[in-house]
């Protein structure tokens, strides 16, 4: 599908203005908003709030745009090749599809069973009467049956509606709990970490990084693309597409951002006037009660379950991604084999929950495999569009332009070596 246009000098042409029509076509951001917006981002916005305030709420912007980076490599290498991003890691060597292949089913089962074990600890205290195993499977199925009977759009529009619902439900419990809102603001302007507690920040620097920057995340965007029919051969029409694709992962990013707001507001008020930093969502939970109240603590748990919920349709959507183009198979969500994937990504995430696996175990196997995952398609992609043959969106020094798109790759890998360096020292 690759163009053979006769291309002007790189970056060098005036972005086309998208019409209002163009932008309210754009809807996958909920689908990258989902990823981001998982157990792992609710607990590291609390422990943000309870150790820093709103000191830290700045991170999610900066490591955000070397999110943002990585995914407009992966955008720009699709729309001048008109090929997946998976596709170049198969060229580059054998091995490297081995170990996507291996890495493709670690990350989404385990990634999907965390978000079915938080759906699961929700309805348990809901209903104490479901045990884990079954409430879990129940989050799972539904995920299953939503994902097989609905195609992309609908899936769109349901994950924007329960992005908007999961906020109004976020705020609604910081409200409760008494958060210092105009404090917020503050959290915009970059500082460093305190001295009695440059550790914990740092932590929750590499953290946060490894939340924001979700390789497959980075990788499946195009497949989004795919599904709305975003190509054309002609330079014109691929900078409107590019342009649309700019605005769309940028209000997903953004959404990651603006969601752990009121998380940390929360945390700021009930926990952090006490010392206390929660470990996880459900100390954070246990926290808000006698603090805000028990309704308070029933809506922040529900909007934990859907947080949990539509992460862990993310993680079933983008394995059954992967897995169709490392088969060179026909890369559509109605077609028979995407659904057969989710099927079996989705028994085999719930099948975990029976075995009762230490979460603690499940956690760092995942984190083994991410942390090697971040610098390779980093780099990977960092080599692919410096390349002469990248045409019009390659690296190009020789004006503003493409000399802060340059810049902004640079970041981004470093981003994310440093992420997947200091996962690995975390063990």
């Amino acid at each position: 599908m690759g163009g053979s246009d006769v291309t002007p000098a790189p970056w060098s042409l005036r972005s086309p203005k998208l019409g209002w029509q163009a932008v309210m076509s754009v809807g996958a951001a909920a689908l990258v908003a989902s990823f981001y917006i998982g157990t792992a981002d609710i607990t590291i916005a609390t422990a943000m709030g309870a150790n820093f305030g709103f000191d830290m709420w700045w991170t999610y912007f900066v490591l955000g745009l070397a999110g943002w980076s990585l995914m407009d490599m992966s955008t720009r290498y699709y729309l001048r090749f008109g090929r997946t991003p998976l596709t170049l890691f198969k060229e580059l060597h054998p091995i490297l599809s081995i170990y996507l292949f291996l890495t493709v089913i670690v990350t989404t089962v385990l990634g999907a069973w965390s978000q079915w074990n938080a759906c699961a600890h929700v309805l348990g205290g809901f209903f104490p009467e479901l045990s884990p195993e079954l409430a879990g499977s129940m989050a799972c199925a539904s995920a299953i049956l939503f994902l097989a009977l609905g195609v992309y759009q609908r899936v769109e529009l349901v994950f924007a509606f329960a992005l908007i619902l999961l906020l109004f439900l976020f705020v609604a419990a910081a409200v409760s709990a008494g958060a210092p809102w105009r404090d917020a603001p503050a959290g915009l302007i970059p500082s460093g970490p305190p001295e009695t507690a440059a550790d914990v920040w740092r932590g929750l620097i590499q953290s946060n990084a490894g939340s924001l920057i979700n390789a497959w995340l980075i990788l499946i965007y195009p497949y989004t693309m795919i599904e709305k029919g975003w190509f054309s051969d002609r330079l014109p029409e691929k900078l409107k597409i590019f342009k649309r694709a700019r605005f769309d992962y940028a209000i997903g990013i953004a959404l990651a951002g603006i969601v752990a707001l009121p998380l940390m507001a929360a945390a700021t008020a009930v926990a952090r006037p006490f010392g206390i930093v929660p470990g996880n969502y459900t100390e954070f939970a246990a926290l808000l009660e006698p603090v805000a109240g028990g309704a308070a603590t029933n809506v922040f748990l529900v909007g934990l379950f859907l947080a949990a919920w539509t992460a862990g349709v993310g993680w079933l959507v983008g394995g059954a991604y992967a897995m169709l183009d490392l088969g060179n198979l026909r890369l559509r969500m109605n077609s028979a084999p995407f659904r057969m994937s989710l099927l079996v990504f989705g028994a085999c995430s719930a099948s975990i929950l029976a075995l009762r696996v230490n979460a603690f175990y499940g956690i760092k196997i995942f984190a083994a495999f991410l942390s090697m995952v971040f610098p390779i398609v980093a780099l990977a992609l960092m080599w692919r569009v410096s390349r002469p043959d990248m045409g019009y969106f390659r690296w190009w020094p020789h004006n503003l332009r493409g000399l802060i798109v340059l810049v902004l790759d640079l970041f981004a890998v470093i981003v994310s070596l440093y992420v997947g360096w200091g996962i690995l020292m975390r063990f």
